[in-house]
């Protein structure tokens, strides 16, 4: 790429954003990683070691709370990608977001991702950046009266219906959503959004397979039960790291893009999921059988994600690469 646009990726040492690091770089993009400590020791040396990284990376210290951090990172960016707002599921002291109370629920969760949010958005703004990439998730999806089949237009949730319901951890997606789209329209600014679930894949950080989706399949993997001792009911939605990585590239590189776009490849039932787990992991890790039939999945229609043109790999694909990956002990083999 001759005269490569630079990218700014706020969140590059996160799950999301490190697969959209990876991913730009190999398309040949300049990037400008933002992490809370561009030094740190722990997170540093597996970004740098991503190929094309010595030339085309640079990593700057930014932190959501000081909009102003992050100008020296967007200064001559041609996009945004926001991928720094991961669920918080506890409040300040440690209590679980589920018991919390209406104010600090929303003080403690809720509000620090909206002004983070718009604290990077004011400085996009500031220096003349167009477009914008934001992460959320399909927890932003569940409006109060169920839907048959999801569509990015219906299936959008109400904050404070969720609240009501001590859901925090959800609302502040929709509430982050909501608030990036209202600035975006305000300052002539592209907005795509990006709704993923569980995803699944190689990743660039060790702390990542700490996460609540790798840190399952690193259990099953050791023959643990992890999750759960049942098999649950309800269902699961599912994606490959990798694939949502290319989702935000595809939105970032069609000029028409904007909106909402899931970001998963379908919706199982917990049953199907073990099944497949089954084929890869002793048979110790498997729990119990549901006892019963299986809920319906979660239906989608996926007319807007593939309008992106990005072939997602189905299910069984990336469970199989996931565990085909950690068998080779990457990061063991690397230090």
């Amino acid at each position: 790429m001759n005269n490569p646009k630079t990218l700014c990726v706020a969140g590059a040492s996160g799950l999301v954003g490190s697969n959209i690091v990876k991913a730009a770089l190999a398309k040949g993009y300049r990037v400008n990683g933002t992490m809370r400590d561009a030094n740190d020791e722990g997170k540093r040396p597996y970004l740098m070691a991503l190929p094309g990284a010595d030339e085309r990376l640079t990593l700057f210290s930014a932190d959501s709370a000081e909009s102003t951090s992050f100008d020296a990172a967007l200064d001559g960016a041609d996009a945004l990608f926001i991928a720094c707002f991961p669920p918080i599921y506890k409040a300040k002291d440690g209590t679980p977001a589920k018991e919390l109370d209406r104010a600090r629920g929303y003080d403690e969760i809720v509000k620090p991702v909206k002004e983070g949010c718009l604290n990077l958005l004011e400085a996009a703004s500031r220096k003349g950046v167009k477009t914008v990439l934001l992460c959320s998730s399909t927890s932003s999806t569940n409006p109060p009266e169920p839907v048959s089949i999801k569509t990015e237009e219906n299936a959008i949730s109400d904050a404070e219906f969720q609240m009501s319901a001590g859901k925090f951890t959800a609302a502040e997606k929709i509430v982050m959503e909501t608030a990036a789209r209202a600035f975006c329209d305000a300052h002539g600014m592209r907005l795509s959004i990006i709704l993923p679930t569980m995803m699944l894949g190689p990743v660039i950080l060790p702390q990542h397979l700490e996460g609540d989706s790798h840190s399952l399949i690193v259990g099953l993997n050791k023959g643990k039960q992890i999750l759960h001792k049942e098999t649950p009911a309800g269902s699961m939605s599912l994606s490959h790291i990798e694939d949502v990585a290319a989702l935000f590239l595809a939105a970032y590189e069609t000029p028409s893009a904007s909106g909402r776009y899931f970001a998963v490849y379908d919706s199982w039932p917990w049953q199907d999921l073990y099944a497949e787990f089954a084929k890869h992991v002793p048979s110790s890790a498997m729990p119990a059988p549901l006892e019963g039939m299986p809920e319906e999945p979660t239906r989608f229609d996926f007319t807007r994600r593939d309008s992106l043109g990005v072939k997602m790999r189905d299910i069984p694909t990336t469970i199989a690469q996931m565990f085909e990956w950690l068998k080779t002990d990457p990061f063991q083999k690397r230090h």
